[in-house]
């Protein structure tokens, strides 16, 4: 609370107590030399109490307070420790701190930290903490950007289609205006397909794509197992589609069993050791 206004308010609520108080703390030695300026009703009195109630406080009560700036350093500093994997292309927008906060000056450094839930790019929310002798806490609004290099198509692409380094050209954007996703790595998009049909132009996005499929549900396959230097292979069914490295089921077409499997390669895949019971041919 403002100590100003503490100070005051009890005051008013009795004026005319406080007026007396005033004559005789401090205007008594007028007061002996000129007795009718001194009543409490008298003009030039009140006018004289009066400035004393709002001057005194003000210059006497006041305690130091947190300054704006600080506040705004302590933020500004805490997102460029969260952003700093980023590079140097980091820009922090403190939002505005309302000039009537008075937060008593903090006894100890002030502290940041990020509250649940909230996102450290675009639109945010940084908690300023005083753990000192009067501690205190605020949350300040920031907007914070990022420019990056991220993946967008050279052309339209076909759902299924594979992507090459031709299709993928690098452009700078916001990190924080794409809600999606994005990609940073130039190869990460190179041979995978895509989910679904996109333009020229677009920004390709995890969501966007997937290893190709080296396995398609009731295709032939052939099951490979290792074991002591020794290889043993037979002939299956996948049981669902599968991209390298998906663990999924076959039939083996000749025990009939059903069996766990990776993918190690187009219409390949390779059992775990635990299954090699299901290759009997």
């Amino acid at each position: 609370m403002n100590p100003v206004l503490t100070y005051i308010e009890p005051m008013a609520k009795n004026l005319e107590k406080h007026l007396i108080s005033i004559r005789r703390a401090v205007l008594r030695p007028a007061c002996l030399a000129a007795p009718r300026s001194c009543s409490t009703r008298a003009p030039v009195f009140r006018a004289v109490a009066v400035a004393w109630l709002l001057l005194v406080p003000a210059i006497g009560v006041s305690a130091p307070i947190q300054s704006a700036d600080s506040i705004r350093s302590t933020v500004t500093e805490f997102v460029g420790q969260q952003t700093n994997h980023y590079g140097s292309r980091v820009r922090v927008k403190v939002g505005r701190i309302g000039p009537r906060l008075r937060l008593p000056r903090c006894s100890e450094p002030l502290g940041a930290f990020q509250p649940p839930g909230s996102r450290i790019l675009g639109n945010t929310t940084i908690g300023v903490r005083c753990n000192g002798e009067s501690p205190w806490t605020i949350y300040v609004p920031a907007y914070v950007q990022v420019i990056q290099p991220v993946a967008m198509s050279t052309r339209p692409l076909a759902r299924g289609e594979v992507i090459t380094d031709s299709d993928i050209k690098m452009v700078e954007r916001d990190l924080a205006a794409l809600k999606m996703g994005y990609i940073i790595d130039r190869k990460q998009p190179v041979g995978k397909v895509l989910k679904r049909s996109i333009g020229s132009d677009t920004i390709i996005t995890p969501r966007l794509i997937e290893l190709p499929r080296l396995v398609r549900r009731g295709e032939q396959v052939t099951i490979v197992a290792e074991s002591l230097g020794i290889e043993i292979r037979a002939t299956g069914e996948a049981l669902a589609d599968g991209a390298r490295g998906d663990l999924i089921k076959v039939r083996n077409t000749t025990s009939k069993k059903v069996i766990e499997a990776i993918v190690s390669g187009p219409g390949m895949v390779k059992v775990r050791t635990s299954s090699h019971s299901g290759l009997s041919r």
